[in-house]
């Protein structure tokens, strides 16, 4: 699923023919490609297997909201990412409720997590201790991705501030084809677009960033 589809754009811009359909399909495939880009995030409802390290800490961050539902929550000392030997095997499931717990929003059971903390019950998520030689006491050691999520994040439907977003970008990039100096290439039937530099994918963006604000994901 993408941002925007052709429909809507060609809806927006007037457009009945088919003429301009393989410009606008690579426009869109683009337009995606920045906006993600420029949010640090997908945006599109899927399933997501992802391995993690321990934090020695109750609080484990997913990495993609919001979070819809969990499907399953492994821990496994020796899962290296997955990698291991018998690597998360049926034993290492953990009970929802009972083992972590998904935080809501909204504290009910039908609001989607937004922040997407998943919380450790009763201990914290493993992070192992090593001893070097000559040491009196333990250092904490690395996880290794010792644990396993599987989990539904993003929107069924792309919120309406992003469609509006990739529609104006879109449209954009369109018109940017009829003034000089916009592109560094293009052709017709095999259709390829490259904006000439950092600062027109910039400006372009500039335009768009107030309906995209607060879906962008702060990575530190």
């Amino acid at each position: 699923m993408s941002l925007t589809t052709k429909v809507i754009l060609k809806t927006l811009l007037g457009i009945s023919d088919s003429s301009l359909d393989d410009v606008i399909d690579l426009l869109i495939l683009q337009a995606d490609s920045m906006i993600k880009g420029y949010l640090h995030r997908e945006i599109e409802e899927k399933v997501y297997t992802e391995y993690y390290s321990g934090t020695g800490y109750h609080v484990l961050q997913l990495n993609q909201t919001p979070v819809q539902s969990i499907t399953s929550v492994h821990e496994d000392r020796n899962g290296y990412y997955g990698e291991g030997e018998d690597a998360f095997p049926t034993a290492s499931a953990l009970v929802a409720g009972t083992d972590f717990v998904l935080r809501k929003d909204d504290a009910t059971n039908t609001e989607v997590c937004k922040s997407g903390i998943l919380y450790r019950i009763g201990k914290v998520w493993h992070r192992p201790y090593s001893r070097l030689s000559g040491q009196l006491a333990s250092s904490p050691g690395l996880g290794m991705g010792n644990i396993k999520v599987v989990y539904t994040a993003g929107w069924a439907a792309v919120p309406a501030d992003i469609q509006f977003a990739a529609n104006k970008l879109v449209t954009s990039m369109l018109q940017s084809r009829e003034i000089a100096g916009c592109l560094t290439s293009e052709s017709i039937e095999d259709y390829s677009y490259t904006l000439s530099g950092a600062e027109d994918e910039s400006r372009m963006l500039d335009s768009i960033k107030g309906s995209l604000a607060r879906y962008k994901k702060v990575v530190i």
